[in-house]
């Protein structure tokens, strides 16, 4: 778990929201932001008195152990290293599946498409057929609001579908993503697998890779620095942002009171902006400045034509959830954190 007391406190407050008191439960892409705080999440919770086995599948064993060194000592957690490309094994026998493994930066979609492409593919139909074979196994698909791609609107219900750009490399992901859902609900109605789908809007946090090239993270990481937040478009375009132990309650009420087959928006209707405007608010909270610079020719395929695209979520909410974290709030915590991280590692 990240070794942080308010990281710690913002997880506690939230496991009273959890929709399920155990189970076992398998996430892939566990080492990412989302899969590493769901795990952190349902591991801190069996300290309360829940009971999760929970299976963390990732690709790297070292990197899984070193992520999750604060409960080596549990017998409730397990390690799975694998790679999502490959049949998951039948001796592995859970619950609920949380499908998550997936390419997860702009600069992996456009040097690596292909890869891209026959990961979420792949990954999904083997997830997929596992749930054929373990009939019990109710799996919940993660997926995106590029899938919406573009008609013309500014909001989107789960019901709407928009014109994604066939030409550009970058439409990979949101193709795949695409895919993957379809055939999800193809599993669905020809085999009865249960399977849902959660469809994720910008999610920020304090797991995020400092790697990561989304242009939120790049204004994080520049602010803890205390560099310049350094934008590269007019950055009008609206968008949905959830911060990640938001988006985490949200996909297990999901999973626990979804609809078989259903696609369900995951935003809230506080975490609503542009990316101007996240800018400037990472950068007042930082105490440094907005800097405009052009998209290198090099950098151009690698960002997404600007869109408005922001997620209804009042199908998520009646099922009971709420979220609770504002943008500047969660920015501001989020911020707080990964300074109190860089710190600590120096």
């Amino acid at each position: 778990m990240v070794n942080n007391a308010t990281y710690s406190a913002a997880l506690v407050r939230s496991i009273s929201q959890l929709p399920m008191t155990g189970g076992r439960i398998l996430v892939t892409g566990a080492s990412g932001m989302i899969g590493s705080c769901l795990i952190d999440m349902l591991m801190l919770a069996n300290k309360y008195g829940y009971s999760f086995d929970v299976y963390a599948l990732g690709r790297n064993r070292s990197k899984l152990l070193k992520r999750f060194k604060a409960f080596e000592e549990s017998s409730l957690l397990h390690i799975i290293e694998q790679d999502i490309r490959f049949p998951l094994d039948d001796s592995i026998d859970v619950d609920y599946i949380i499908h998550g493994a997936s390419p997860a930066d702009p600069i992996m979609y456009a040097n690596n498409p292909t890869e891209t492409m026959l990961t979420i593919f792949e990954g999904t139909t083997n997830m997929l057929n596992y749930c054929v074979r373990h009939k019990k196994t109710r799996m919940l698909l993660l997926s995106s609001f590029e899938v919406y791609g573009n008609n013309g609107n500014h909001e989107y219900s789960e019901d709407d579908f928009g014109a994604i750009d066939m030409n550009q490399i970058r439409s990979c992901y949101p193709e795949s993503k695409r895919n993957a859902e379809i055939l999800a609900k193809s599993y669905s109605h020809e085999f009865g697998v249960n399977a849902l789908i959660a469809r994720l809007c910008s999610i920020y946090g304090p797991t995020m890779a400092m790697d990561d090239s989304k242009a939120h993270a790049q204004f994080l990481r520049n602010a803890v620095n205390k560099e310049n937040i350094i934008l590269k478009s007019k950055g009008q375009q609206y968008r949905g942002y959830c911060h990640v132990i938001d988006a985490v309650t949200a996909m297990l009420t999901i999973l626990a009171k979804g609809k078989c087959g259903e696609a369900y928006n995951v935003s809230y209707e506080g975490g609503v902006s542009t990316i101007a405007d996240i800018a400037r608010c990472v950068s007042e909270i930082a105490g440094t400045g907005v800097v405009y610079e052009q998209l290198s020719t090099a950098e151009e395929h690698l960002y997404s034509k600007p869109i408005n695209c922001v997620l209804k979520n009042e199908k998520l909410r009646s099922l009971g959830w709420k979220g609770h974290y504002g943008i500047k709030e969660g920015l501001a915590e989020t911020l707080s954190i990964l300074i109190e991280m860089n710190r600590d590692n120096k």
